[in-house]
């Protein structure tokens, strides 16, 4: 049984719909992340390089996600 054109169109609508709503939801816990880790990076001389390897990056991927999510990326 063929499936109508509308039914297809509207459940393409509510997946794009979604997908928008999954991609704005992880943009904004990534940003609430980077925005903790500028905070706790000023705890003491050195918590950034220990904040990278808590997290298996360089100390540089740091300093640059915290400076891109905090808005003083120029």
């Amino acid at each position: 049984m063929p499936i109508p054109p509308d039914v297809a169109e509207n459940l393409t609508a509510e997946v794009l719909k979604a997908k928008a709503t999954l991609d704005e939801t992880i943009a904004e816990a990534e940003k609430k992340f980077w925005l903790r880790i500028g905070e706790l990076s000023q705890s003491y001389r050195g918590a950034q390089k220990d904040i990278a390897a808590a997290l298996s990056v360089q100390r540089d991927s740091v300093y640059k996600n915290v400076r891109k999510y905090s808005g003083t990326d120029s």
